[in-house]
């Protein structure tokens, strides 16, 4: 959360800034600060003016509301981008970066490299849980009596025939997920969308978000859901190390 709240600092103390300032009164790379005010212009948390010669960015009223909650999946999206890159690279699918927010899943990056044959949700949009494969990570890895809050609290609406609304059928499906390390979405979002996805820990072993991939069943098809799962998980194990995760411990 460091990198995003010094950024979010200097503009509400000194107001509208281009990234060349930000840069000389942070010390933070130019592309990280980039990547940081991209993903708050995105959420709706600044406003960017376009001048002449550089682009200024100013906090939106908007931000009033914004937790360190938010702030924290911010630096997480600068600090696993080019992990999400390399995802994208190794499958030829859609990536994306899914956290929990208000008990749904808050996209916060769409990697999109290759042409598909599918449309996914972008960045800024929520989802419901029981409808993607980044719910269903982040379900599978909360505390039973926190998933059983979270359950009581939110709708599973039905988006095709395939998606689970039942929530006794949900739970059992996310103890397969956290047992075998992944899910899979198998058209639950829509027909003939499939999606793969992994955890990201932090250095206290907790979950704080989801990696996918999301791509028509003729490309995620049943012989390979394994190898892709494989790929996926081992990015994600990537992006634990990254945030700080040591799985001995």
């Amino acid at each position: 959360m460091v990198k995003g709240m010094r950024v979010i600092e200097k503009l509400a103390v000194f107001g509208p800034r281009s990234i060349e300032d930000l840069y000389k009164e942070t010390g933070i790379s130019r592309s990280s600060i980039y990547r940081i005010m991209r993903t708050l212009e995105d959420l709706g948390y600044v406003i960017r003016k376009r001048n002449e010669a550089e682009d200024i960015w100013k906090l939106d009223l908007k931000f009033l509301s914004l937790s360190s909650h938010i702030l924290s999946r911010v630096d997480l999206k600068t600090e696993i981008e080019d992990i999400l890159i390399k995802l994208a690279d190794d499958t030829k699918e859609i990536v994306q970066l899914g956290v929990l927010y208000e008990g749904k899943v808050l996209i916060l990056d769409v990697i999109q490299r290759y042409k598909s044959l599918v449309s996914v949700a972008q960045v800024g949009e929520l989802l419901d849980i029981n409808i993607c494969a980044a719910g269903l990570v982040l379900g599978a890895y909360l505390k039973e009596e926190e998933l059983d809050l979270l359950l009581k609290k939110i709708e599973l609406p039905k988006h095709t025939k395939f998606t689970i609304t039942d929530p006794n059928r949900l739970k059992a499906e996310l103890k397969k997920v956290k047992m075998r390390g992944y899910s899979f979405d198998n058209q639950y979002y829509a027909i003939a969308h499939r999606c793969i996805g992994a955890p990201v820990f932090d250095y206290t072993g907790r979950v704080i978000a989801a990696i996918n991939i999301s791509g028509h069943m003729k490309t995620i098809s049943d012989e390979k859901i394994e190898e892709l799962a494989e790929i996926v998980k081992q990015r994600a194990k990537e992006a634990s190390i990254k945030m700080g995760y040591d799985e001995k411990k």
